[in-house]
């Protein structure tokens, strides 16, 4: 066991210092620009349907980057302590076909559907030559790492929207949930000591040692050592809360997927022992992530909402963190029932009601021109309802966009008729190329 501890505080000194030198690990940076990228995309989003960016572009990404570099410590100390290697791994398949399945549908960007793919590839036609435990155990950790980062960080960037579900043709409110993590590792390969070299200053490792047992080929050859090698991945989370609120729903996804890559990673290191066995990681990696993601899908649209349209007031979906309400304590599930002595009902539930509760003539102007004219307007007193208690709040309309009128800045539940902000559909962009080609040529 001192061998493998040893080991540990190898990458445990060496990960942190590829992150402070960028010029010696330049692709995890790209990564960190093409998180950014996504979270632009998000906040253009909001944007687009509220005129107000809700989650900051570069809180996210530095929320994720931090969160990315534990959850890529904690990968490579487990991939170290397995003694998987990515010799034979495949990983040069994984990464293409994973982008092509994106362009088919956009969920199986996931290097569970590539991996299976390239294992049954593997074993029905020997094509290409790959180590199948190793994949699904690659797979695995990646999905443990993946759960984790979930648990923590998946309610982090949370959007309201009304959704349509295309293909189940029903309409629900409640949050998208996305976040993506650019992940720095150091992993195992397989190397073969050049002719004539010796093997002090390398470790002896134990017998039991690696768990995963290298291919036959690998484990045949008695100058063959394992070495570390800085390699870099992303990892991103795209779902709906709508019968949970997203903390809750964050908790309930990891936990599934936990379960699922345990599993996975169990029947990978039996693989690696049992060859005959070796059906069973190649099945499970791709048909238990789609029983997960199949399983909290069907329940987000068919349970019933986790916040709705109470019989008076409106219902707060969400609040945005840099207006009045929230700066008040105003939170998701309070019940607005009056603005300075004007009542509200659900009827009110429009998207721009924000805006249209502080413009109109009922409520005050902003103040005179002084020092916190351009941000904010006199405080309104607000009653609500929270578990059943009456409260009343004061708060500051606050200007949450440059020449916006200053607003509440809530997010009031929609009436259930209302018209869907954005539709779920299972189709990429090579999906849906193909569908326009051929609408063209009937």
């Amino acid at each position: 066991m001192a061998q493998i501890g040893m080991l540990l505080r190898v990458i445990l000194g060496g990960l942190p210092g590829l992150l402070v030198r960028p010029w010696d690990f330049p692709i995890f940076w790209i990564l960190v620009v093409l998180v950014g990228l996504q979270y632009r995309r998000v906040a253009e989003s909001e944007r687009r349907l509220y005129g107000v960016i809700k989650n900051n572009v570069w809180r996210q990404v530095a929320g994720s980057v931090a969160a990315g570099a534990v959850a890529g410590l904690l990968t490579s100390l487990l991939m170290a302590a397995l003694g998987a290697s990515l010799t034979g791994a495949g990983i040069t398949w994984l990464l293409p076909l994973a982008l092509l399945l994106m362009a088919i549908n956009p969920r199986f960007m996931c290097f569970s559907y590539a991996g299976g793919i390239v294992a049954v590839s593997h074993l029905l036609f020997g094509w290409p030559d790959v180590y199948v435990p190793a994949i699904m155990a690659l797979v695995a950790v990646l999905h443990i790492a993946e759960s984790v980062l979930i648990a923590l960080r998946g309610a982090s960037c949370t959007t309201p929207v009304t959704v349509r579900h295309r293909e189940r043709a029903t309409t629900r409110t409640g949050f998208m949930m996305q976040g993506f993590w650019p992940l720095p590792l150091l992993l195992l390969f397989v190397v073969t000591l050049p002719p004539g070299s010796g093997q002090e200053g390398l470790l002896a490792m134990p017998e039991w040692w690696p768990l995963i047992v290298p291919p036959p080929d690998v484990a045949a050859q008695s100058d063959a050592v394992f070495t570390l090698f800085p390699v870099a991945a992303v990892l991103g989370y795209s779902d709906l809360a709508a019968r949970s609120l997203p903390r809750a729903k964050a908790r309930a996804s990891a936990a599934l997927l936990f379960g699922y890559s345990v599993i996975l990673l169990g029947l990978a290191v039996l693989a690696s022992h049992v060859p005959a066995l070796v059906i069973l990681p190649t099945l499970w990696g791709p048909g238990g992530h789609e029983l997960v993601v199949r399983y909290g899908s069907k329940r987000e649209f068919v349970d019933e909402a986790a916040i709705n349209v109470p019989s008076e007031g409106l219902a707060v979906l969400d609040v945005f963190p840099q207006g009045g309400a929230a700066k008040a304590g105003i939170r998701t599930g309070d019940v607005i029932l009056s603005v300075d002595g004007r009542r509200y009902g659900p009827a009110d539930a429009t998207t721009e009601w924000g805006a249209a509760t502080t413009q109109g003539t009922e409520l005050p102007s902003l103040p005179p021109a002084n020092e916190d004219a351009a941000n904010a307007g006199p405080p309104v007193e607000v009653r609500l309802l929270r578990d059943g208690q009456e409260i009343i709040k004061s708060v500051r309309l606050t200007q949450l966009a440059p020449g916006e009128a200053p607003m509440l800045g809530v997010v009031p539940v929609p009436q259930p008729d209302a018209p869907p902000q954005m539709e779920i559909h299972n189709q990429g962009f090579l999906s849906r190329w193909i569908a326009r080609l051929a609408r063209r040529h009937r």
